[in-house]
């Protein structure tokens, strides 16, 4: 009898861990995943560039986030990236900028590992106090090791004029005498989420 009911407690509890697996949300894995975009100067001159520090997470109903801290931009020379801090992003006031889309958990449950499908997302972009909807070509991963890989198949196009940065961009063009820096940036990412 103690038996029977030390079985039942046991497979009540496997059960219960499994839901609870199954259930669990993705969340970002921000030193094995990039965000990245490209600045173009004098209308010939790009340079690649990334944030080092961002967060997000799917949720159990295929709610993804992702939050950018604008400080961690890098460009490879301290002086840009204290001059983008302040005159660009105005990080004191936005130290922020926040991403969000909507993807159907259940094509995710359909993957095995390796198996990947392509989407075009409606993604809600936050930037500098603006809220804009930017589409973008998406592929979504199973990878072994319970993650999940979601990152762009091309860059996608922000018009940073969407995102009132024009502002600070002249001001950029000034302090660095350039005659041109493009308000028009390619983004890629490459997120890997984990459960």
């Amino acid at each position: 009898m103690k038996s029977t009911a030390l079985k039942k407690t046991l497979l009540a509890l496997l059960l219960t861990s499994i839901a609870s697996t199954a259930s669990a949300e993705w969340v970002l894995k921000n030193t094995e995943s990039t965000l990245n975009f490209i600045s173009v100067k004098k209308a010939k001159i790009a340079e690649v560039h990334h944030f080092k520090n961002f967060e997000g997470s799917v949720n159990d109903n295929g709610e993804v986030t992702v939050s950018v801290k604008m400080d961690s931009v890098e460009t490879n020379i301290p002086i840009r990236n204290e001059r983008m801090q302040k005159f660009l992003f105005e990080v004191s006031q936005f130290p922020l900028a926040k991403v969000s889309t909507q993807i159907d958990n259940k094509e995710i449950d359909k993957l095995k590992v390796g198996d990947s499908f392509s989407k075009k997302l409606a993604f809600n972009v936050s930037i500098h106090g603006q809220e804009q909807v930017i589409n973008a070509d998406m592929r979504i991963t199973l990878l072994a090791g319970n993650k999940l890989l979601v990152s762009t198949t091309k860059p996608t196009i922000l018009n940073l004029s969407q995102f009132s940065l024009i502002k600070g961009i002249e001001k950029l063009k000034a302090l660095a005498k350039l005659p041109s820096i493009s308000s028009a940036v390619p983004v890629t990412a490459s997120f890997i989420f984990e459960k």
